[in-house]
């Protein structure tokens, strides 16, 4: 059993959703290589991985702009998400968040999602997952004007279940997504792959 016990420090935990709280990360990064390869583009896992937390329309901007594609990025981003809307019923919770969302639940934390995804894709996750048993707020790309590495998917995130910055912790797991963290000055979590440590909380202060 772990030890989750300095989330005891906080009003408020703020979830990033892909690659932190779900095993979703793979899936974004294959629904988007098998459609840029209908195109003739090879996307690496690295450049996918480093765009964690984007929307996926400013993805499919910036591809259509590199590759110098003449689809529009609307359409590029609409047939990533049909592909990835075919993942979700693989998509599974990961343990260690499990436990941790169990402890908050049990202690009276305040939990909501915080993500760059679209909110349709959000609400699939919560009907095919139990995540909406923990936790019932989301913060979803149409929330917000400026995206992570801007706070503002944090900030918001934060005002809607009613703490401050300093009484809330963020888990994250994309370099976006941490600067995000880092930009508005809450106490951040690194995840990778489903797993975390309370010992190497990126205190605030330390930024």
């Amino acid at each position: 059993m772990n030890d989750f016990s300095k989330i005891l420090d906080y009003k408020g935990v703020i979830f990033d959703l892909d690659g932190t709280l779900i095993d979703s990360m793979k899936y974004h990064i294959k629904a988007w290589q098998e459609v840029a390869a209908r195109y003739g583009v090879n996307l690496s896992y690295e450049y996918l991985h480093s765009h964690g937390g984007v929307p996926s329309i400013k993805i499919a901007q910036e591809i259509v702009h590199n590759y110098h594609l003449e689809e529009t990025a609307y359409c590029l981003a609409g047939q990533k998400t049909e592909k990835y809307v075919s993942y979700i019923p693989m998509i599974e919770i990961y343990p260690m968040a499990r436990e941790l969302m169990d402890f908050a639940k049990l202690h009276g934390i305040r939990m909501i999602i915080a993500t760059g995804t679209l909110k349709s894709n959000v609400e699939k996750i919560m009907a095919r997952t139990d995540l909406g048993c923990y936790i019932r707020d989301v913060v979803s790309s149409e929330d917000v004007m400026n995206h992570k590495p801007a706070p503002d998917t944090f900030c918001v995130a934060a005002e809607r279940i009613g703490v401050s910055c300093c009484d809330s912790i963020v888990f994250e797991d994309a370099p976006l997504g941490i600067q995000a963290a880092k930009n508005g000055n809450f106490d951040c979590c690194v995840v990778k792959d489903g797993t975390f440590d309370l010992n190497k909380i990126i205190h605030a202060t330390t930024y």
